[in-house]
């Protein structure tokens, strides 16, 4: 049998723990605003990437990308916020409040730092990250992976004031068919859904 190249510094498949569910400090690596097109038209999402900087699990994502022996690997400590539209909606609302949580914490973790609104500007600045876990469905696989939830002064994380993120769980089908209404009942149109279809408020 022959020795494969490399073999000292591959890593046992199963060896890395997952990161779990709550807060820690990180450093931003890189920031950019990206483009796409949905169900409902084209959008644009802030995604900054981030490593954790300090305790058990620094360097997480960094080493999670070294050992990754794919081509096509990705980095995986990325945070994605929608770039509001200014469409005058409830949802563009919600996702300036968002927005705005970000560049507060993001202004809290960095003494003299202002958003201005160049997300280049964001490389290197430090800031409280809360981590959940999200439940996914893959082929036959199913389990939970660690994602990053929001951003928060990085003082609270040092501090322990802040609150573990539930999880993120797989929407499902569990509702029971209604029974006919009544022909004298008056019929009503449905809610439209209050963030679009498909749209998460949280979406990374």
């Amino acid at each position: 049998m022959r020795r494969p190249n490399n073999w000292d510094n591959v890593r046992a498949s199963g060896e890395r723990e997952k990161l779990p569910a709550g807060g820690y400090e990180a450093q931003i690596i890189n920031a950019k605003v990206a483009s796409y097109t949905g169900q409902n038209g084209a959008y644009e999402r802030l995604e900054i990437d981030v490593d954790i900087i300090s305790g058990d699990y620094k360097d997480y994502f960094k080493e999670d990308y070294d050992n990754n022996p794919r081509e096509d690997r990705k980095w995986k400590g990325v945070a994605r916020f929608y770039v509001p539209t200014d469409d005058g909606s409830d949802s563009d609302e919600y996702t300036k409040s968002v927005l705005r949580s970000v560049t507060d914490a993001l202004e809290a973790s960095n003494k003299g730092y202002t958003w201005n609104w160049d997300e280049k500007s964001l490389k290197g600045l430090k800031v409280g990250i809360l981590v959940r876990d999200k439940e996914y469905e893959i082929e036959d696989k199913h389990g939970f992976a660690p994602e990053i939830f929001r951003f928060i002064g990085i003082d609270r994380i040092q501090s322990g004031r802040f609150t573990v993120p539930k999880p993120k769980l797989i929407k499902r089908d569990e509702t029971v068919p209604a029974a006919p209404p009544a022909a004298s009942a008056p019929q009503t149109a449905p809610a439209a859904e209050y963030f679009g279809a498909g749209r998460d408020p949280y979406p990374f």
